[in-house]
């Protein structure tokens, strides 16, 4: 499964970073991986937000010894 790019939000200034960073994971509605904040030129920072979805499907787990309940005598 490929890889979703990360939203960078170029120059805030160093005040503005909390309130971007809460709009940008409200926006994203996704499990978050990842926040890389890079200073650039004075009191400037690159934010580089990187996400995942949050619907993964369940796996069954086969543990070595244990039936599954489908085996398992009635």
């Amino acid at each position: 499964m490929p890889r979703r790019p990360a939203v960078v939000t170029p120059k805030i200034p160093l005040f503005l970073i909390l309130p971007v960073l809460r709009k940008e994971l409200k926006r994203a509605g996704e499990e978050l991986v990842r926040i890389v904040v890079r200073k650039v030129r004075g009191h400037y920072y690159d934010i580089s937000i990187h996400t995942r979805g949050i619907e993964h499907p369940l796996q069954s787990v086969h543990r070595a010894g244990i039936p599954d309940r489908k085996e398992a005598p009635a």
